[in-house]
């Protein structure tokens, strides 16, 4: 019940996908009907050819060129029929495709992160390109010829009993039999295809990983077979269709010889209707044919039906990110503030899963000030940077830029507003122009060259062969970590944003560095809002404002000398940074020892 309940919704989100192209496809099914009548017209010639030269076999030579006409006629006709058939399938499969493709990718956009997350890249990749393609062959291809197959035994048995209604059940009668056959072998298929579908999934989700970390796995001269994970998916998914391989092949071949099998009865049926003189060799003749005919088309109905299910499966997987919240309709003006903007965050709470991350935060960042985010590591720090860009909605409370709610702009004012970096490096395939001027398109060289050296990148970018015009790999692989942080840097700097997210954006410098940043950073944009989430500690003391961050809650607020007296978690975090800060490398006696200063 519940499988009917699951592929009855899935054929509803099909017929909503093809909802504004249902009169092409009308079209193009009455044209296929016009297909099968010309494709069973030769048989019609066939049996009158036999019929002349049983009757009046003198008149044989003269019926062929009468007959070949005909016949090329049926021919020209049963190929223009269906040319145009598929030709119209074909241009509303793919108009469907770009539809379902362009809303998939659309609601992505919207998708919350952690949502997007959950999924993996694997199986979003499966749902976009692979489920979508899948529409095109049942679209294109499928509705055509399963149209022609049903239509086509229909005709054929209308013919048969005009021929001789005892011609016609011996025909049929070896119809139950086939039947019960494949329906013997589709026990089963739905879920022998929902578990195919889940271990394509888990595959592709873990293939996808292993390829984005085979440089750690050249690193340690490891291999594809000490990626356990990999092997164990693989094993899973030989050993799966293995299992539905044995269990439908000898089914599937036992269904195509029992379609063969009329024969059997009409044959001795005909000759004895025949030698009564109750039925022509030319009726017997033409049962033997149409006989054959009428189930051959079953084979293309069974081979839909083992089909079926992994395009119904493809189906369910898109539903719920065609069922993705779309954001309300935006004022088509944009939002202006005759002020620097005011960040505010009222009571906000955060959970995961049903895991809170956080709990009443509240705070408020003034324009164009600097402001650190510390704490330890899962404390919530980063949750905050992603819900003040907009990027992940909490589930209570707010982000307020002067006294307005984020939730009320559009994503393209949210854009103007807001920049965000990250640690995580995501570049892609071009030119390192290319990616800067992402944020950008009409950044002039002068900006360029500002953001550059701010990211302390500039002179990464003038060591490389082309410089700008360097080629970077998808996600920067062309460069190490450091190198596409800065790069990444750079391109959120050019954004010119009023308020600037860094979300351990600095991991690639050392103290010394970082330090040198956060001073160019003010001295370059001083109207800008800076917000700094911050594990190494290094030049922090500058900042208009440290917000301390333990649990899920604001603990502490302030600049770094009211911190020293009243937070002693803050105290103790400084003293790690002064103690590992005071770590060096001496040589004595021509061995490198450490040593605290």
């Amino acid at each position: 019940m519940r499988d009917l309940r699951t592929n009855t919704s899935a054929l509803r989100l099909l017929y909503e996908l093809a909802a504004s192209h249902r009169l092409a496809m009308v079209v193009a099914l009455l044209i296929t009907f016009l297909a099968v009548l010309a494709e069973l017209l030769p048989f019609w010639l066939l049996y009158q050819a036999i019929s002349t030269l049983v009757l009046t076999p003198h008149r044989f030579v003269e019926t062929l060129p009468f007959l070949a006409a005909w016949l090329a006629a049926a021919l020209l006709l049963k190929y223009l029929f269906y040319g145009s058939a598929y030709l119209i399938s074909h241009h509303v499969a793919y108009a469907i495709m770009a539809t379902a493709r362009n809303t998939l990718v659309a609601n992505l956009v919207t998708a919350p992160l952690p949502w997007l997350h959950g999924q993996g890249s694997g199986a979003l990749k499966q749902s976009v390109i692979q489920d979508v393609e899948r529409l095109e062959g049942f679209l294109a291809h499928h509705t055509i010829e399963i149209t022609a197959a049903i239509l086509a035994p229909l005709c054929v048995t209308a013919l048969l009993f005009w021929l001789d209604w005892r011609l016609a059940l011996a025909v049929l009668a070896i119809g139950p039999v086939a039947l019960f056959v494949a329906m013997l072998g589709m026990r089963g298929v739905g879920n022998d295809h929902d578990q195919f579908s889940l271990a394509t999934a888990n595959l592709n989700n873990v293939v996808v990983e292993y390829l984005r970390n085979m440089p750690v796995l050249k690193v340690f001269c490891r291999s594809a077979s000490h990626f356990q994970l990999l092997q164990s998916r693989l094993q899973a998914y030989y050993q799966l269709t293995t299992a539905i391989t044995r269990r439908t092949v000898p089914v599937w071949s036992l269904f195509t010889s029992v379609l063969g099998a009329h024969m059997l009865l009409v044959l001795p049926l005909g000759a004895w209707l025949c030698a009564r003189g109750e039925v022509s060799s030319a009726d017997v003749a033409l049962s033997l044919m149409l006989g054959a005919a009428i189930f051959k088309p079953l084979l293309k109905v069974s081979r839909f039906f083992m089909e079926i299910p992994p395009i119904l499966a493809g189906l369910r997987r898109m539903a719920p990110i065609l069922a993705l919240p779309v954001p309300p309709p935006m004022a088509s003006r944009s939002v202006t503030f005759s002020e620097p903007p005011l960040v505010e965050l009222r009571v906000v709470d955060m959970q995961y899963g049903g895991h809170p991350v956080l709990a009443g935060v509240s705070l408020c960042l003034r324009p164009r000030s600097f402001n650190v985010l510390v704490g330890p590591s899962g404390a919530g720090k980063s949750t905050i940077a992603h819900i003040m860009a907009g990027l992940l909605m909490p589930c209570a409370g707010g982000v307020f830029i002067n006294a307005r709610p984020m939730s009320q702009l559009s994503d393209s004012d949210r854009a103007r507003l807001v920049g965000m970096a990250t640690q995580e490096v995501f570049l892609f395939s071009g030119t390192i122009r290319e990616n800067l001027c992402l944020a950008r398109p009409d950044a002039s060289e002068a900006e360029l060259d500002k953001a550059l050296r701010v990211a302390q990148a500039e002179a990464l970018v003038c060591g490389l062969p082309e410089g700008l015009d360097t080629q970077v790999a998808e996600l920067g692989t062309r460069l190490s970590g450091g190198e596409g942080q800065r790069i990444a840097l750079a391109r959120v700097l050019l954004a010119d944003t009023p308020i600037l997210l860094l979300d351990e954006a600095t991991a690639f410098a050392d103290s010394l560095t970082q330090r040198a940043f956060f001073r160019d950073l003010r001295q370059a944009y001083p109207g800008k809002t800076f917000v700094i989430v911050a594990h190494r500690l290094a030049g922090i003391e500058c900042a208009d404002q440290i917000l301390v961050i333990e649990e899920g809650r604001l603990t502490a607020s302030g600049r770094h000398n009211q911190l020293m007296q009243r937070s002693g978690y803050y105290q103790s975090m400084m003293r790690c940074e002064a103690s590992c800060s005071d770590w060096t490398l001496t040589s004595e006696r021509g061995d490198l020892t450490t040593s605290q200063g």
